[in-house]
């Protein structure tokens, strides 16, 4: 069918399926098939430096001079190996864990499968791609590369079921904000479910190091719609306190108060130029997609 390809665009479709490099092969698929021509353009093959050879690097460009020099293996890296430094950081707070009963999947796992179509698009792209999970810090980063193999250990970290009981993910950008060594792409992944006044100034600090920041703020679907039944028993993934309360009395408020909490976040970074999205669970992966490779096209 003509229209076949939007099933692979599909959260709801890609989550019964648990390889996620068969996921996120299947969402670029349905990403390049679903536009006329591709807007990922072709770049130059001028020489730029020498990095050292990884496994999974082709070895077409070893330079044996440097080898006959110091016996080991250098590649010639071209500019279009490194055209665009692109950086990815994901929530790892137990709040992204959270998936409503109806849903397949949760936030972190939309949020990991998210994060591992861009990695690829943009290494396949010759790209390099930094990739840090964080939560109340930073808990693990995997410095800025371009190659195959770099790709595999990003996808693996990605992979990762880890969680951290944190309401603070704010102290992270300190440390992010260390990783940014050259000028590129930012893409930050997070539900933001704490307080704006300690995270907006944090992130607004990382437009100084001379990024492209791109913002998904991402929530389940019956999370945000409050579609949760008619009693529900509230527990905070972070502290364990819970509550039981009638969704009906309180579900317009509860939208308006929501709806307050990321007008919040997208004032103050479209006033900035910083790239906002809200998203849930059931956006379609082309969308976020989209606006990651419009960034791209700027740089």
């Amino acid at each position: 069918m003509k229209e076949d390809y939007k099933k692979y665009l599909d959260p709801e479709f890609i989550s019964t399926f648990s390889n996620l490099s068969l996921t996120t092969r299947m969402i670029l698929k349905g990403y390049m098939l679903g536009i006329h021509s591709s807007p990922m353009k072709g770049f130059s093959a001028e020489f730029s430096e020498h990095k050292q050879y990884n496994d999974g690097d082709s070895t077409r460009f070893i330079d044996w001079k440097i080898y006959g020099r110091t016996e080991k293996y250098f590649i010639k890296q071209f500019e279009d190996e490194t055209n665009i430094y692109a950086n990815i950081f994901l929530d790892r707070s137990a709040s992204m864990n959270f998936r409503s009963v109806k849903s397949n999947y949760s936030k972190l796992d939309y949020g990991k499968q998210l994060c591992a179509a861009v990695a690829t698009l943009l290494i396949d792209q010759k790209d390099a791609v930094g990739f840090g999970n964080y939560a109340d810090g930073l808990k693990e980063y995997i410095p800025q590369r371009s190659s195959r193999q770099h790709l595999k250990n990003i996808l693996i970290n990605i992979d990762s079921e880890s969680v951290y009981n944190t309401s603070e993910t704010y102290r992270s950008f300190d440390d992010i904000s260390l990783k940014l060594k050259k000028s590129g792409i930012l893409m930050i992944v997070s539900d933001f479910l704490e307080n704006p006044d300690e995270l907006i100034p944090r992130i607004l600090t990382l437009n100084k190091r001379q990024q492209d920041i791109i913002i998904f703020m991402i929530a389940d679907d019956d999370e945000f719609n409050l579609e949760l039944g008619e009693h529900l028993n509230l527990i905070d993934s972070e502290t364990d306190d819970s509550l039981v309360v009638r969704t009906g009395l309180l579900k317009k408020e509860y939208r308006d108060i929501y709806n307050f909490h990321i007008d919040r976040f997208r004032k103050v970074f479209e006033e900035k130029k910083i790239y906002f999205a809200f998203i849930t669970t059931k956006t379609p992966f082309h969308i976020p997609l989209r606006e990651v490779v419009l960034a791209r096209g700027k740089r």
